[in-house]
């Protein structure tokens, strides 16, 4: 059903991280690097009827397209009257992120974890003036999580020994001076999958939750157990969990099964089992997440009177 005209869904990215908050789940944050991916995740969200974040890092917004991006998205919440929210993922400098405050994700994320910090400071706060004038919430980092989405082959102790882990003091200064609306935390969580499961170090996570004043981020939910996860998503705080990894085995994985099974040459023939796998890997991760509403999409946002547009 369509909304009426003049009209916009609209609980905010602040209200929704709120209301995870509050109500003990975390949004799934899920990058989509396509069009297929895209509307993967987004099947997800109606068929979960779940809010959820979809985000680009740098280069899917570049093979994307960030306008084109965020025009899918936008058609897609208003169409399907959907609690959708975008992000860039690791914007990797100042003018990055300030081109997409001014596209208009919901969020951006700056990672000026490889700076010096009082330059991370600098970058970081001046992003967050300009984001929070239009309503657009900032996340930060200061310990690099490391490791790259895709399959490794090393044990993931042996990656997660190469940084530090986010220590709560230097933590809270950064948030005290910056303002910055969410910390991506590092607490042995790594980009990708390893050959065994990484540990969360749960204790430092409380601990960072209960000092910091800002909503945590877990990035590297790939590869973490879901024990872990479910412990994490209980400490106050830890609102948004990012996924990217699994859903780009899964496409991968199946359009080389699809390919070799089927002599068919027009390509939107073959993507909808690829679609199909990346949507069930987005649905189990929502529902691992807390993140199924009870209430119908338009009961769990409002809509902007004409007058307030």
């Amino acid at each position: 059903m369509g909304l009426p005209k003049r009209s916009k869904l609209l609980m905010t990215a602040h209200e929704i991280l709120q209301k995870a908050k509050d109500e003990g789940f975390a949004l799934g944050a899920f990058n989509a690097g396509n069009l297929e991916i895209a509307k993967a995740i987004i099947q997800a969200a109606e068929s979960q009827n779940s809010p959820l974040i979809i985000e680009t890092s740098s280069g899917e917004a570049e093979h994307f397209g960030q306008k084109n991006f965020l025009d899918v998205i936008k058609n897609a919440k208003e169409e399907n009257n959907l609690p959708l929210f975008t992000n860039l993922d690791h914007g990797p400098g100042l003018e990055e992120c300030q081109r997409a405050i001014e596209l208009g994700y919901d969020l951006i994320q700056f990672d000026g974890s490889v700076l010096p910090l009082e330059e991370n400071i600098k970058i970081t706060k001046a992003l967050v003036q300009q984001a929070h004038e239009k309503g657009i919430l900032v996340e930060a980092e200061i310990d690099k999580i490391l490791g790259e989405s895709q399959q490794n082959d090393e044990a993931s102790e042996s990656v997660q020994a190469r940084a530090n882990y986010t220590d709560p003091d230097k933590a809270f200064d950064f948030v005290s001076q910056t303002g910055c609306d969410l910390l991506a935390v590092f607490v042995g969580n790594l980009h990708g999958v390893y050959r065994d499961t990484p540990k969360l170090d749960l204790d430092r996570l409380k601990i960072l939750a209960q000092k910091l004043p800002c909503f945590l981020s877990l990035h590297g939910g790939s590869g973490l157990s879901e024990d872990d996860i479910q412990k994490a998503i209980q400490v106050d705080r830890v609102v948004k969990i990012n996924v990217n990894t699994e859903l780009r085995l899964a496409y991968k994985e199946t359009l080389e099964n699809v390919l070799r099974g089927s002599d068919e040459v027009a390509v939107y023939k073959l993507m909808p089992p690829v679609i199909a796998a990346v949507q069930k890997i987005v649905e189990e991760k929502i529902q691992l997440f807390r993140g199924s509403s009870r209430e119908s999409p338009e009961e769990s946002t409002k809509v902007i009177k004409e007058d307030e547009i």
